[in-house]
């Protein structure tokens, strides 16, 4: 793992699944805080993504302000580890994803951590933003309290939307074109994730709430809607999302069960009608586990 990027002295790898890198680094002196520790995520290995387009894509995203959503700093393209990328950096104290969440983490914790992610997507939407890139890897696990210059969370029972008081993650910025997976390109989340509206150019906040339910069901009972469709060939795989008309429903409880059909109706206008809603009904779901 390279020392540096840009002028962040880089400490340690949060995850490193060849998607998108989450680093901890150390800030900046021009951007105060005394080294304090910041979050670096590589949204763009390769840089296939020009920056005048991610940045048009970015600036909108980091414009909305929560504890649900990282506090970013700044974005850039550079090298790092003998390649060109794009990255943000934000003083969220992020210690990991649910794509490999701790192990003594329980279900009720990862539903909530979930729900924060999708009260961030609903703030993103109701200013006319998309994420489009959910899935367990964009719900990121943050330490409250930590930040530098009060950037981590509102204190419990603040209520509204401006803290995050119901569980400790945040909704990561939306990646880039990555080279090592052709089809993750500006507002497209792993296909295993992926609403097939988005491949009829129908895509809206809907999608996002397909990718939610999506997300649940991997993180509950460990399938994906379409099984195995990461494994097959690319055009195979946009046949299958075309084509298949249902997805497969995992194996869980009803109550979670029951968010994740309506988040995964074909219909887009079955599904719950914001991301609130799907937040709401996850942190049911979990006080009931």
């Amino acid at each position: 793992m390279a020392s540096q990027l840009a002028d962040y002295e880089i400490t340690s790898s949060v995850l490193e699944d060849g998607t998108t890198p989450c680093l901890r680094a150390r800030r900046p002196a021009r951007l105060g805080g005394d080294g304090a520790p910041v979050t670096i995520w590589i949204l763009g290995p390769l840089a296939r993504t020009p920056w005048t387009v991610a940045r048009a894509r970015l600036e909108p995203v980091a414009s909305v302000r929560s504890g649900y959503l990282p506090e970013w700093l700044e974005a850039g393209v550079t090298e790092w580890s003998d390649r060109p990328v794009i990255w943000v950096s934000a003083s969220t104290p992020v210690t990991g994803t649910l794509a490999a969440p701790p192990p003594d983490m329980g279900m009720p914790a990862r539903l909530r951590s979930i729900a924060a992610a999708a009260r961030g997507a609903h703030l993103l939407h109701e200013q006319g933003q998309l994420h489009a890139a959910i899935c367990p890897q964009a719900v990121a696990l943050v330490t409250r309290d930590q930040g530098a210059g009060g950037a981590s969370f509102a204190p419990a029972g603040t209520g509204g939307m401006a803290g995050n008081a119901g569980a400790d993650a945040v909704l990561a910025p939306p990646s880039l074109a990555n080279g090592e997976h052709p089809l993750a390109q500006v507002g497209y989340p792993p296909l295993a994730y992926m609403d097939p509206q988005l491949l009829r150019g129908e895509g809206g906040r809907w999608s996002d709430i397909w990718a939610l339910g999506a997300t649940v069901q991997h993180i509950v009972a460990g399938t994906t809607p379409f099984p195995g469709i990461e494994e097959v060939p690319v055009v195979q795989a946009l046949s299958r999302l075309l084509m298949t008309p249902a997805p497969v429903i995992g194996d869980m409880p009803g109550p979670v069960a029951d968010v994740v059909t309506a988040c995964l109706s074909i219909d887009p206008t079955n599904r719950p009608a914001t991301a609130m809603e799907v937040a709401d009904r996850l942190d049911e779901s979990a006080a009931k586990w």
